[in-house]
């Protein structure tokens, strides 16, 4: 019985080993996307660059945006459009938005990349 489950051990160990993408979650197909995302800060101080946000993350971008600016400089029913515009940008693209302290969103660009609570 022993040696029988040591040659099962064995074989999911070399295939372990073989194959990192594998290891981390990633199956063949999606392993290219695991080196195609990038995280990047992004300083949100104007409505108008809601069309360069939608850009960055077509662009496989993760979104960290600092929006400190933003809330001191906007009158606020500008600011809940414009993040009512990303949100219904983000579902199209099965991305997600979260916030992270008084002045944070995170934005992420498809169902790839998910945020937990």
């Amino acid at each position: 019985m022993v040696k029988k489950l040591g040659r099962y051990w064995k074989k999911v160990e070399a295939d372990l080993l073989s194959s990192p993408e594998e290891t981390m979650g990633f199956s063949r197909e999606f392993s290219s996307l695991k080196e195609s995302f990038t995280i990047k800060k992004f300083d949100f101080s104007s409505i108008k660059q809601v069309e360069e946000i939608k850009k960055q993350l077509l662009n496989r971008r993760i979104l960290i945006l600092n929006a400190k600016d933003i809330l001191q400089n906007i009158d606020i029913t500008q600011l809940k459009r414009g993040i009512e515009e990303l949100k219904s940008f983000l579902r199209e693209n099965s991305g997600s938005m979260a916030r992270l302290g008084d002045q944070y969103l995170i934005l992420t660009p498809n169902s790839y990349v998910k945020i937990s609570n």
